[in-house]
């Protein structure tokens, strides 16, 4: 038996609206700490770690551990559905094996989403000696991806002892976002690096941005970069490969 009750419906809108787009399906954990999702997309170029604690659902019952398959694309097209006010509700009907989602507020709407099978890949989070690390507002990181897709589809994120920079250059111009220590919650650097990444894929990762008080950014010198999205009781955290360009 699972059953959640949720008050404040954005963080898991949130969540699954940044995983989705790079995640098709996967299977999510439910045990009594909480909700799990460790998935990587199919061009294993970003892994997503999701976790949603107990203590964050007005009620939250589970028996057993279990695995539940979502197609995570039709979960965030239900989820969009949920207003700011609605509390969702998840419960899982194992004798026809679906996760019934309800939106309680002035009416009841309820949702019925079919499990499915799913593959079992067991995964395995690189370790990296990250030699940067920063933590900084989210609206930060957000305004500085919108304003580098103005120019180029990818982005270079460059830091020092001083500064973490935003940078995009294209056939339209140049852009570039200076972060100082200053505007920094915390700010790390053993010795200065940069790394181009893909816009498509930070696009998506923004949108975990309300879910966060911070995001906590790792660097290294064409290496992964790791965003951790941190909240009081969520952490949705991302790992994603550097673009290589062809010479």
């Amino acid at each position: 038996m699972f059953k959640a009750e949720l008050t404040d419906a954005k963080l898991l809108k949130s969540s699954i609206d940044a995983i989705s787009n790079m995640i098709d399906e996967a299977g999510v954990t439910v045990n009594k700490e909480g909700i799990r999702l460790k998935a990587m997309d199919p061009a294993h170029v970003a892994l997503v770690d999701f976790e949603l604690k107990n203590d964050v659902f007005d009620e939250f019952n589970v028996d057993d551990p279990v695995v539940l398959g979502l197609d995570l694309d039709r979960l965030d097209t239900i989820l969009k559905r949920a207003g700011t006010s609605d509390r969702i509700v998840l419960e899982l009907d194992e004798e026809d094996n679906v996760l019934n989602i309800k939106f309680k507020n002035s009416s009841t709407r309820r949702f019925s989403l079919p499990l499915i099978e799913v593959v079992g890949e067991e995964i395995n989070v690189p370790s990296f000696d990250f030699p940067a690390r920063v933590e900084i507002s989210p609206s930060l990181v957000s305004e500085g991806i919108k304003d580098a897709e103005i120019v180029s589809d990818h982005v270079i994120f460059k830091i020092d002892e001083n500064d973490l920079y935003i940078i995009a250059k294209g056939d339209l111009g140049n852009v570039e976002v200076r972060i100082s220590r200053d505007e920094a919650i915390a700010l790390e650097v053993k010795n200065t690096c940069q790394s181009m990444y893909s816009i498509e894929y930070l696009k998506d990762m923004i949108k975990a941005s309300d879910i966060a008080n911070s995001i906590k950014i790792h660097l290294g010198e064409n290496i992964p970069v790791k965003m951790d999205f941190l909240g009081p009781s969520a952490r949705l955290s991302f790992l994603l490969a550097p673009r290589v360009e062809s010479e």
